[in-house]
């Protein structure tokens, strides 16, 4: 069978306002800016951000996706990142309908989440597979 020969798959995120974004996802997130590309000076705005090793892009182009977006992140372990996160100036939205933005859930799936929204609404889902019972 023939195969594509996929090297890796990016994550676009629509945002509104490429400064705010490259902020957040910087300072508080810890992402660094690999690349950015403004196609004139009221833009629209493109770029690349990483961590540890994983791309995301993020863009105010209009054909780019929608605003309120989720990208699920695999990661080694969720109860570390989160506390790392919250070191860097995390704030949780204390919503007693979404626990999961608060501070890492067991999920029935069989993982553990927690969820972060970006200035613009868009949703990072960072989880580890749950210990074993």
């Amino acid at each position: 069978p023939h195969t594509m020969d996929i090297r890796r798959v990016v994550p676009i995120i629509r945002v509104s306002d490429m400064s705010v974004a490259l902020g957040f996802y910087g300072s508080t997130l810890g992402f660094i800016t690999d690349f950015t590309y403004v196609a004139g000076p009221d833009g629209p705005a493109y770029a690349g951000v990483s961590l540890d090793g994983q791309q995301l892009h993020l863009s105010t182009f209009a054909g780019d996706g929608v605003i309120g977006s989720a990208t699920y992140c695999y990661v080694e372990d969720v109860d570390a990142l989160y506390r790392r996160l919250r070191q860097a100036g995390l704030k949780t939205p204390g919503r007693v309908e979404s626990p999961v933005e608060d501070q890492p859930v067991d999920q029935a799936w069989g993982m553990r989440e927690f969820y972060v929204r970006d200035p613009d609404g868009n949703t990072l889902r960072f989880g580890s597979p749950r210990a074993a019972d």
